[in-house]
């Protein structure tokens, strides 16, 4: 394990994102995603699942975390806690949001915070790792939505995320299954909804990764609003035929 980790950081810097911080890497038996970065006393740990051990995606996930860890370092906009925070408070107490919306919102800046850090991750994978990861997005897709208003809005912005790192990084053109599962999602919905996820692909996938601090404060205004009005009771879901 401390050789993969190793490996993983001697590629970040190769590629010209040194990470400085102490990183050590902690195999958690219950977690049932691959993994996460937290922060703790000054360290930097990442928590993967002991599934994730033998996946051949085990490269690109540190990679990933090791990119939140490089933002965290340089205190992007994008990895301040208290930015995030704010604009909850503000969104939570504008908007009366229920604790599955105020999750989704959160599930939704997850999404915004990895468009920025895999422009790092992906930088630093040969062809045949990011093959891997364009299977890996393909799978991420939803067909059908649920009729739960949250969970769809959540599935909605989430096959926007994976369609939209695969056009940002020019690797869309081998997952035409992903397309197709996206075409059979949106044919649920009325065109004022295909015309909703196409503004929130288009924002995922154009995101700046030098955006000042106010700019990136007023970005993700926009983003949770938009996100907002996809849950907005069940405008533009036809028939779940």
């Amino acid at each position: 394990m401390d050789k993969t980790l190793e490996w993983a950081i001697e590629r970040m810097a190769n590629a010209g994102f040194p990470v400085g911080s102490k990183v050590e890497l902690v195999v958690d038996p219950e977690l049932k995603m691959m993994g996460y970065a937290r922060t703790e006393n000054g360290i930097h740990y990442i928590v993967i699942s002991d599934w994730a051990l033998d996946s051949e995606m085990l490269g690109g996930l540190l990679l990933h975390e090791l990119a939140h860890i490089y933002h965290t370092e340089k205190m992007s906009p994008s990895h301040r806690p208290d930015v995030l925070q704010e604009h909850m408070k503000r969104m939570v107490k504008r908007e009366g949001l229920t604790d599955r919306e105020v999750q989704a919102l959160t599930d939704a800046f997850s999404h915004l915070q990895n468009m920025i850090v895999d422009d790092i991750a992906f930088a630093c994978m040969t062809e045949r790792e990011l093959k891997l990861v364009a299977k890996f997005f393909e799978n991420w897709v939803s067909d059908k939505p649920t009729g739960d208003a949250v969970v769809d809005a959540t599935l909605l912005v989430r096959n926007a995320f994976a369609i939209a790192s695969l056009k940002r990084r020019g690797l869309n053109g081998s997952v035409v299954e992903m397309y197709a599962r996206n075409t059979r999602f949106l044919s649920f919905y009325n065109e004022e909804r295909k015309v909703a996820f196409e503004m929130i692909e288009g924002f995922l996938e154009n995101v700046k990764t030098d955006w000042s601090a106010e700019d990136f404060e007023r970005a993700l205004e926009t983003y949770f609003d938009m996100v907002l009005g996809l849950m907005e009771a069940h405008g533009g879901l036809e028939d779940l035929r």
